[in-house]
């Protein structure tokens, strides 16, 4: 199956996340009927985790490292 990246708003699409580098990340975490289940702007800061080493969901650690400083993407999985 993998993830699925939706470009919402580009990035600078120079800069990409490598595997272990630390991200600092809002999200809205939804269900496919679109039902909000978790979102770091309800709790008032970002995510801040590293990226690529399975201490996220498997589509976080394939889909962010696609994502470009500043670049705003719907991720399905």
């Amino acid at each position: 199956q993998g993830v699925t990246v939706e470009t919402i708003a580009p990035g600078d699409g120079v800069n990409f996340p490598k595997k272990g580098e630390t991200v600092v990340i809002h999200y809205d975490g939804k269900l496919l009927d679109g039902s909000k289940f978790d979102s770091s702007r309800d709790r008032g800061a970002p995510f801040v985790v590293e990226i690529g080493v399975g201490r996220v969901i498997k589509g976080w650690d394939e889909g962010v490292v696609q994502l470009s400083v500043g670049e705003k993407a719907l991720l399905t999985c």
